[in-house]
């Protein structure tokens, strides 16, 4: 049979299948399988037996990675479910762990120690303990960092103790912030004391001191410490009628049930102190926050999630902005971050450029002083001048007069001319006295601006401090550039 007869034949042959071929199908366990048979002259047919062999090989085929695939899946989803449940049970156990020695954790043994301490005390320890953890977070960030980086193990330790490191004038710092935000402490007295917590006796400190209170019967402290002080209530009693003196407000005290006139400023923290409160609503006008003891945002506030401390060089203040912000701004070269150590040694810096600033001031209302001063014995001298010449054109009237009735030489137009003359060059005189008084002032003043420019000059090259005039006072004074 030629190659056509044999195609031929299996066209037929398949045709025939496709007519013949029953398939019986049978349900298996997420599987379906097939049996194909041959009917008539097909089953005495080699080659289509063949092919029926082949088919049947192929079902096999199909069949065994159907039954494989269902077993894989089959595994997985076990898997899937002992993992499942082997995490809800690590969690659970977790959980019966963390109940088991909740009351062992830093938190719970703080709390216990915190619940021991005066209501009043007990936010500047909770707040001394979030800066703790605020630090150890900080070095776990930066342990993680460094092993993300591929980093060896004692450069991501070193990164973790650079980062949790606490040092002392951070503790003494925060303490102070802690105590003025519980309102412990107020905030401008706290700006005289050093980063080691040590208050250094200068003239400026001193005079602050002195500001804020004036006699120690008025401090809020030293009244609630001593109650039944019967000196330091009775010498400030008033009564409610009592119209203060400028300066002072009358302020109705709680403790002792009586009235006193102190200053605004003292008012002002006996009513943050609750010892009393100001008796004429409209002397004194509290914003809330002069009244609320507040400290300006610094690198040691705590900002909300997300946000950032940066300082702002135009502003020439702190703030809480968004890290994208702040990120921003340090890529502007607007702003900068600065660390809390930094801060604090800035704060030395400032306490002794103002001190130096309050001595400068010092020296110019003392060379002021000394100008005024030799104003006033300038201006005596001149009045003096003035008044002699006054006495002086009367003494010689006087003597004129005299002369005139003891002699018969003078006639009265003679006595009229000489007297006119007199009159004429004691105006002349007490004219050039008034030149001079006004021209020996004007020296005076010129000599004071000589000397104030001259202090000027000596800080032209210092970046920190610098002379200012004032127009409406008429004087410089030193200040902070």
């Amino acid at each position: 049979m030629g190659h056509i007869g044999i195609a031929l034949m299996m066209i037929l042959v398949f045709g025939v299948m496709l007519v013949h071929v029953q398939t019986i199908y049978a349900q298996a366990p997420n599987e379906t399988s097939s049996q194909t048979t041959l009917s008539g002259d097909l089953l005495n047919s080699p080659l289509a037996q063949d092919i029926l062999e082949k088919i049947e090989q192929t079902y096999q085929w199909i069949e065994d990675l159907e039954n494989r695939d269902y077993e894989k899946t089959k595994a997985q989803k076990e898997l899937e479910e002992k993992r499942a449940i082997a995490l809800e049970r690590l969690n659970q156990d977790l959980l019966e762990w963390e109940n088991l020695w909740a009351n062992y954790t830093s938190r719970a043994a703080f709390e216990r120690f915190v619940e021991d301490k005066p209501s009043q005390i007990q936010g500047v320890f909770w707040d001394q303990f979030e800066f703790k953890e605020m630090k150890v977070n900080a070095g776990r960030t930066a342990l993680k960092e460094v092993i993300a980086n591929g980093g060896s193990l004692s450069e991501a330790r070193a990164a973790y103790h650079k980062a949790a490191e606490t040092k002392r004038i951070e503790l003494i710092e925060m303490n102070a912030q802690f105590n003025v935000k519980h309102n412990l402490a107020y905030y401008k007295e706290q700006l005289l004391f050093n980063s080691t917590g040590q208050l250094t006796l200068n003239p400026y400190t001193v005079s602050t001191l002195g500001e804020f209170y004036k006699d120690y019967r008025t401090n809020p402290g030293y009244l609630l410490a001593n109650p039944n002080d019967e000196h330091a209530y009775g010498s400030l009693g008033t009564n409610s009628d009592t119209d203060c003196r400028s300066g002072y407000v009358l302020v109705h005290r709680f403790t002792n049930n009586d009235y006193a006139c102190i200053t605004e400023s003292t008012a002002e923290r006996w009513e943050r102190y609750g010892i009393g409160e100001v008796v004429d609503t409209e002397a004194v006008i509290y914003d809330e926050a002069s009244v609320t003891p507040t400290v300006p945002t610094n690198p040691g506030t705590q900002c909300k999630d997300r946000h950032v401390v940066v300082y702002h060089f135009e502003a020439k203040a702190y703030g809480c902005v968004l890290e994208s912000v702040a990120n921003t701004w340090i890529e502007e070269d607007l702003a900068e971050i600065h660390e809390l150590t930094q801060f604090i040694l800035n704060k030395d810096k400032h306490k002794e450029i103002e001190n130096q600033i309050y001595e400068i001031n010092q020296e110019i209302t003392a060379i002021n002083d000394d100008n005024i001063l030799e104003q006033i014995q300038l201006k005596k001298k001149y009045d003096l001048m003035y008044l002699d010449a006054d006495k002086l054109e009367s003494q010689e009237q006087k003597k004129l007069l005299k002369k005139f009735y003891s002699e018969d030489e003078m006639s009265k137009n003679e006595l009229s001319s000489l007297i006119m003359k007199i009159r004429e060059n004691n105006e002349s005189n007490k004219e050039k006295i008034l030149e001079d008084k006004a021209e020996a002032l004007e020296d005076l003043k010129r000599d004071l601006h000589r000397k104030m420019q001259q202090m000027a000059s000596e800080f032209e090259d210092n970046s920190e401090i610098k002379l200012v005039w004032n127009s409406s006072a008429e004087k410089y004074y030193a200040a902070k550039r």
